[in-house]
């Protein structure tokens, strides 16, 4: 059975404070805590202590993961090759 698009799509808090959206049908991560509510998700986000590189890498098998800033200066990271993701 294939995954719904919204179940692609997830958040994560890490450290209690740095919320990203992490996008796996796109291979990609952005750090949206300036411009995302995380009261107002409609899914509840993930917590994590630590990274978001040691999250994909450890929680989700992600390999081949570039990061870098995107234009409006946010972190980004693009997955190279696919992850292995509990959905």
């Amino acid at each position: 059975m294939a995954a719904k698009a919204s179940d692609e799509l997830e958040y994560v808090l890490l450290n209690g404070t740095e919320l990203w959206e992490v996008d796996y049908s796109r291979k990609s991560a952005v750090e949206v805590s300036e411009v995302v509510q995380k009261d107002l998700l409609k899914k509840q986000a993930i917590e994590y202590n630590g990274s978001i590189e040691d999250y994909l890498n450890k929680k989700k098998h992600c390999k081949n993961i570039h990061f870098h800033r995107s234009i409006s200066g946010a972190p980004r990271a693009h997955v190279k090759s696919s992850c292995t993701f509990d959905i």
